[in-house]
């Protein structure tokens, strides 16, 4: 079976494309300095890693905010985590188990280092897990907390 065009929405994912050290701030929002040497500034870190995930990219998706017991037991998945699922043609959609998606909010960008990234706060779902089948590909959905 096919994902039918009247049942998909407007959806966003993000993917996760690296990390960067987190800075300790001054009161003004800017970086503080550790110290300069031979002319190159080094920054005060605060021992964290931020993901980094690309710009939010629309598509047409569809799915289901249903978590029950029998959907558990249909893809094999034995946690609570989760919330939703989402059901794509198969291969059409890069998400991976690291991917971000937004549903019901708008998502929101952030500058790192003069690059726009996703604000991976304001993610509605993280992907929790990819079942491949032979038409289809689901993704088990968990409800990011904010």
């Amino acid at each position: 079976m096919r994902c039918l065009k009247k049942n998909k929405q407007k959806l966003y994912y993000a993917l996760l494309v690296g990390q960067t050290p987190e800075y300790e701030l001054d009161e003004h929002g800017n970086k503080k300095i550790a110290y300069i040497e031979d002319g190159v500034t080094y920054y005060v870190e605060t021992g964290v890693n931020l993901l980094l995930y690309s710009e939010p990219v629309e598509f047409q998706g569809n799915i289901a905010l249903s978590g029950s017991d029998v959907i558990r037991q249909e893809f094999g998945v034995s946690d609570e985590r989760y919330e939703a699922v989402l059901v794509q043609n198969k291969g059409e959609l890069p998400i991976t188990e690291t991917s971000l998606l937004w549903y019901q909010t708008a998502p929101q960008t952030k500058i790192i280092d003069d690059k726009k990234y996703a604000d991976d706060s304001t993610a509605d779902y993280k992907v929790l897990r990819i079942i491949p089948s032979l038409n289809n590909d689901r993704f088990i959905l968990a409800k990011v907390v904010k």
